[in-house]
């Protein structure tokens, strides 16, 4: 409840960082509606997915959970790619969390050098990169509706597509259950702390 808590104790900080949170969840989608246009996928242009209309790419359900837990998830990008492009269309999703991250930390740095006057805008949009990492992280998971299932949909074997469907089918609760395994065995904090690593890297590489 870390995020919600941040209300309390800075409220325009939690604005900034849910802002720019949900437009991280368009800027995952532009991403893979990019990719699968330039692939001669129709569909997400056919849909409006190539545009940023909040209303064609953010979930209703998707932003109370991000408002609570600061997790959200957007409406899915159509597209009809099987194969290796298929497969390149869903990572561009986390890869367009990972730049939404870089670009937000940057500028969140940048204004807290400025002084008091820009630091609670510049802690949300830390915050909001923050969570930028943890959506890469989370949607590279091989669980419907992740972007991992996606490429196992797209490259995978028979069986493996199989398994996809019955993850599937157990609905929320098992995605639930799933994502609570892997935080637990501390898949998705090394997945977390890699992508956090890499970033500093590219700060480090640019003297930030």
């Amino acid at each position: 409840m870390f995020f919600f808590e941040l209300l309390g104790s800075d409220p325009l900080a939690y604005l900034v960082a849910f802002a720019a949170a949900a437009f991280g969840l368009v800027v995952h989608n532009l991403f893979q509606a990019y990719l699968a246009d330039r692939y001669k996928d129709g569909d997400p242009r056919r849909y409006g997915f190539l545009t940023v209309e909040p209303r064609v790419h953010l979930d209703g359900l998707g932003l109370i959970f991000l408002a609570l837990i600061g997790f959200g998830f957007p409406r899915p990008v159509p597209w009809r790619l099987f194969g290796p492009k298929g497969a390149q269309t869903a990572l561009m999703g986390p890869l367009g969390f990972f730049v939404a991250a870089f670009f937000y930390i940057l500028f969140g740095r940048l204004l807290d050098s400025l002084g008091p006057a820009t630091s609670s805008i510049a802690q949300g949009l830390q915050v909001a990169g923050s969570l930028m990492i943890s959506h890469a992280a989370v949607f590279l998971f091989p669980v419907p509706p992740l972007d991992g299932a996606r490429v196992v949909y797209a490259v995978g074997s028979p069986e493996a597509r199989r398994f996809m469907d019955q993850l599937q089918s157990y609905g929320f609760v098992g995605f639930f259950l799933i994502f609570l395994v892997l935080n637990l065995s501390g898949i998705l904090p090394a997945i977390r702390a890699g992508l956090s690593g890499l970033l500093n890297s590219l700060f480090g590489a640019i003297g930030l």
